[in-house]
C-alpha cells in the first residue's frame, strides 16, 4: 500500500485564508499531496469556491451565496477577514482551480454542496468542466448529500467518489458500496480503530477530517489510511 496522502484542507488554511487561490498555491509549494475544497453555484449557475452557504465569515460581502451573480460575487475580498495582506484574493471559481491545476498534479477533492433540488443541476455543471480539463483520474467528488453521490455515481461511474460523515454509522461498508462510492471520509474520532481498519481491509478508502493534530496525525498514517484532510498539512507532511 502506497504511503497515506496529505490533503490540504480548504487549501494550507491554518496560514491561508481557505478556499482561496493562494491557500490552494501555498499546498502546492509544501509538498501536499492534493487540496479539499468546496464547491457552490452563484445565481447564473457558476461553480464558485467557498465553504458557507453565507458570505459573511470568508468574505466582505454579505448573505446567501447563491443569491449573487459571478461578477457580483468577485467584487468581495476573500482574504482580508483572515489577514489585510490577502485582500486582493477573490472567490474563485471551479475553473480557475482546474486551470490552475493544469500545471501540477495535486489530487482534488471537491465537496459539492447546495440546495437538494440542485443536486442534478450541480452535476450537470460540474462534470463537463472535469472532462475539459482532462482530470478524470485526479478529481475526487465528495459531499453530505449521498443521494447526490449516489445520483453522480449513477451518471459518472468513472470518477472517484467519497461520502463525508459527520458521525459513527451502523454500516459503514455495506452503505458505501450501496451508493458505489470508494471513499469514507469521516470526522476523525466517529470511528474507533478496530473499525477502521476492517474498512482498510475490505477495500474502503479512508480520509479522515479535520485532523489538526499531532496525536491524531501520526495514529491515521500509522493506520494507512489513504490520505488525511488537514488545516496542517505543513505538519502531517513532517510526521510521515
Amino acid at each position: 500500500m502506497s504511503q497515506t496522502k496529505i490533503f490540504a484542507h480548504r487549501g494550507f488554511s491554518s496560514q491561508y485564508p481557505e478556499n482561496t487561490m493562494i491557500a490552494f498555491q501555498a499546498a502546492l509549494e509544501i509538498g501536499a499531496d492534493g487540496i479539499e475544497f468546496d464547491v457552490q453555484l452563484s445565481k447564473d449557475h457558476v461553480p464558485v469556491i467557498i465553504h458557507d452557504q453565507t458570505l459573511d465569515r470568508t468574505s466582505t460581502g454579505s448573505g446567501v451565496v447563491g443569491h449573487y451573480s459571478l461578477l457580483e460575487l468577485k467584487q468581495f475580498s476573500a482574504g482580508s477577514w483572515f489577514h489585510e495582506k490577502f485582500k486582493a484574493e477573490q472567490i474563485p471559481t471551479l475553473e480557475e482551480v482546474f486551470l490552475w491545476s493544469k500545471n501540477n498534479a495535486l489530487q482534488l477533492n471537491l465537496e459539492l454542496k447546495g440546495y437538494v433540488w440542485e443536486r442534478q443541476k450541480m452535476i450537470t455543471i460540474v462534470f463537463p468542466l472535469i472532462k475539459k480539463y482532462g482530470l478524470e483520474n485526479r478529481v475526487i467528488v465528495s459531499s453530505f448529500d449521498h443521494k447526490m453521490v449516489r445520483l453522480w455515481n449513477e451518471q459518472y461511474p468513472m470518477i472517484e467518489t467519497g461520502i463525508i460523515v459527520k458521525s459513527a454509522l451502523y454500516n459503514p461498508e455495506s452503505y458505501v458500496r450501496q451508493l458505489a462510492a470508494l471513499g469514507y471520509h469521516f470526522s476523525f474520532m466517529s470511528l474507533t480503530m478496530e473499525e477502521a481498519e476492517q474498512l482498510i481491509k475490505s477495500g474502503i478508502l479512508l480520509r479522515p477530517y479535520t485532523v489538526n493534530q499531532e496525536k491524531w496525525i501520526q495514529i491515521f498514517i500509522n493506520l494507512k489510511c489513504d490520505a488525511i484532510i488537514t488545516d496542517y498539512p505543513d505538519l502531517a507532511l513532517t510526521l510521515r
